[in-house]
């Protein structure tokens, strides 16, 4: 029997080798769970920041790993501080 945290394993090695795509093709793609088992680890994925879920037309979603987006915010944020203390020390 595959666990849930099976489901997220599988889940993660897929978005890390194919990339981003929709929810329903993550789903087809996972052959051996369920749709609910994969909708219920994305869902879990998702609350933890794992995932990052983006709303598509006609009730799709776009489901992509969050490692990437969030380093880049870190770097984008610190960025903005350090520019913010040196801007500070110049006048």
């Amino acid at each position: 029997m595959t666990t849930l945290t099976d489901i997220e394993g599988l889940i993660t090695r897929e978005l890390t080798r194919r990339g981003t795509c929709t929810l329903e093709l993550l789903a087809q793609r996972l052959q051996t769970c369920t749709w609910n088992q994969v909708f219920m680890a994305v869902d879990i994925l998702s609350r933890r920041g794992a995932i990052i879920l983006r709303p598509l037309p006609r009730f799709q979603y776009m489901v992509s790993l969050a490692s990437t987006e969030s380093n880049l915010f870190r770097h984008v944020a610190t960025v903005t501080a350090a520019e913010g203390l040196l801007g500070d020390g110049c006048n």
